[in-house]
């Protein structure tokens, strides 16, 4: 637990550092960078919730024909 801890503060202060650190050119690169992999990331969900919709109306479908 205490390792934990000293391991957020580390975490939390170098990351304080570097973000006085780097320049600005280089935050908007790492920004634009995360946000094209959230967007990626959310087509891929999107896409599987619409496959298994899809999916589930086959079934539905499917007993309503065996009623």
């Amino acid at each position: 637990m205490f390792r934990n801890v000293c391991y957020l503060v580390l975490g939390v202060v170098l990351g304080a550092i570097l973000g006085f650190l780097v320049c600005d050119n280089t935050k908007k690169r790492i920004l634009k960078a995360i946000q094209n992999r959230a967007k990626q990331l959310s087509g891929c969900v999107q896409s599987s919730s619409e496959k298994a919709a899809d999916a589930i109306n086959t079934v539905k479908n499917a007993v309503k024909g065996l009623s």
